[in-house]
């Protein structure tokens, strides 16, 4: 079965992406099979992959399609020579989930309240069994194609709504990896999302989620990064995680790669930010190796 990783944090504009593809590039190299998953209406991963063309393209298959039932995440697969890949779609901003009652069913039944209710509370069981409850769509979508991969990783949106909800829900253990910027913002965001994945552990007892690690991007060696890593290093501990030893270094190669549709790998061989970035990876497969020993 795959392990999933989603690299998780409700601010926008943390590298999320750049952490998604960088580490799908790293592990490929390694002949691992991965899936990709653009997880964000903004479709940064699907635009900097050159899979998407049009931003607005309502057509091709994608997890908007997916999450509303017109097909499985099989059918909207794109087979590239790195890795799998399910596209993002705008219109994702617009899911909640599916209604206890349709406008359309609601004045249909009007005129007949035991219709009603009784389409009500079929909907509500509906909603209350994980089997078919929209809270768990996408770990019954990732559990029929888990055993094709080696990792599935999910670029997530930069918020803690109903999208995340789902990605925190993608599997009985659901590994979140968590990139931050050494500044207030960056830190404030995480403190959020440690408090909202320990709300959804309370109410849903039988849910793992196991916290890889903060990963700190654009570090300079100034003051302000070096006491931010002083308080990220406390804040790690306190989710009962660690802090990442590698620390990204603030790189042009980065806009340089995303403005260019290629990897951080494609633009150079040899830089400050590829060796932190190869040291972050031996470290992340040390981790999965613990894992996997049960540790």
């Amino acid at each position: 079965m795959a392990h999933v990783i989603a690299i998780v944090n409700q601010k926008g504009g943390v590298g999320k992406t750049t952490v998604c593809r960088t580490l799908s590039t790293m592990l490929h190299e390694s002949n691992y099979k991965c899936l990709l998953i653009d997880f964000d209406p903004q479709q940064t991963l699907s635009l900097s992959l050159g899979v998407v063309k049009n931003r607005f393209d309502e057509d091709t298959p994608s997890m908007y399609h997916v999450l509303n039932n017109e097909m499985s995440i099989k059918d909207a697969i794109i087979n590239t020579e790195q890795f799998d890949f399910v596209r993002s779609d705008y219109r994702m901003y617009s899911y909640n989930g599916t209604p206890l009652i349709s406008r359309e069913k609601a004045l249909e039944l009007r005129n007949n309240p035991a219709a009603l209710y009784s389409h009500v509370i079929e909907n509500l069981d509906l909603q209350s069994n994980p089997n078919t409850d929209d809270r768990h769509k996408l770990r019954r979508e990732l559990d029929n194609i888990s055993s094709e991969y080696d990792f599935i990783i999910i670029d997530t949106n930069p918020d803690l709504g109903a999208l995340s909800s789902l990605v925190f829900l993608s599997s009985s253990i659901t590994n979140i990896l968590i990139p931050a910027f050494p500044e207030e913002s960056s830190r404030q965001s995480v403190i959020a999302l440690h408090n909202t994945i320990q709300t959804i552990l309370a109410n849903d007892l039988s849910q793992r989620i196991n916290i890889l690690g903060i990963l700190i991007s654009r570090f300079e060696k100034n003051n302000i990064s070096k006491k931010y890593l002083t308080y990220f290093k406390r804040l790690a501990n306190n989710m009962n995680t660690t802090l990442f030893n590698s620390l990204i270094p603030k790189s042009v190669l980065v806009s340089e790669s995303m403005a260019l549709k290629q990897s951080l790998f494609d633009r150079r061989k040899k830089a400050p930010i590829i060796d932190e970035y190869r040291a972050f990876y031996k470290e992340f497969l040390q981790k999965i190796k613990q894992l996997e020993e049960g540790n």
